[in-house]
């Protein structure tokens, strides 16, 4: 059955469509003006760039992060490895508004070098940014950032959001 169309008004046609994405998921992790950080999960988010390296976060007004990324002008985005899901879940999860989610889980942590907030250790691939840009963008604001610094784990596998679930990287599919 093919399902067509442009009622975009329509939220089951919307989240259909969303659906039919798949995305590795990251972890942005924030600081606010007090020092507290936060974390949340960002399936928008992806380089745009290579040289110079640019990445883009796509993140909802109503959200915490939101604030502190417009404050502070840099985020820590570490995509999540596949034995990671737990984290992801959480910090998708709950509010820092109403929930200490760094009390849910362990989420293991890093300094920055670049940025204050913390990277998440154990990551497929962290990257410290700064924001060059802002765009909104319906009802949300997407944020074009400047890699500061990055760190990776070439033998780690991503973990992988589709149809609201987490997948592991499958066999290789050949291009004949």
């Amino acid at each position: 059955m093919t399902i067509e169309g442009n009622d975009f008004a329509d939220r089951d046609f919307r989240r259909g469509v969303w659906r039919q994405t798949a995305t590795t998921v990251a972890l942005l992790t924030t600081i606010d003006a007090e020092g507290r950080p936060n974390v949340m999960a960002c399936e928008w988010a992806m380089m745009v760039s290579h040289a110079p390296m640019h990445f883009v976060v796509s993140v909802g007004p109503r959200h915490v992060s939101h604030a502190t990324i417009e404050a502070a002008g840099e985020f820590g985005l570490s995509f999540c490895a596949d034995d990671q899901a737990n984290l992801s879940h959480i910090a998708g999860s709950f509010s820092m508004r109403d929930t200490d989610k760094w009390s849910l889980a362990p989420f293991p942590t890093y300094e920055a070098k670049h940025i204050r907030a913390p990277m998440i250790e154990g990551a497929l691939l962290n990257v410290e940014c700064r924001v060059i840009a802002t765009q909104p963008l319906g009802d949300h604001t997407v944020f074009t950032a400047q890699a500061l610094w990055a760190r990776y784990e070439p033998e780690k596998r991503p973990l992988i959001y589709h149809q609201g679930k987490y997948w592991y990287v499958g066999a290789q599919v050949p291009k004949e």
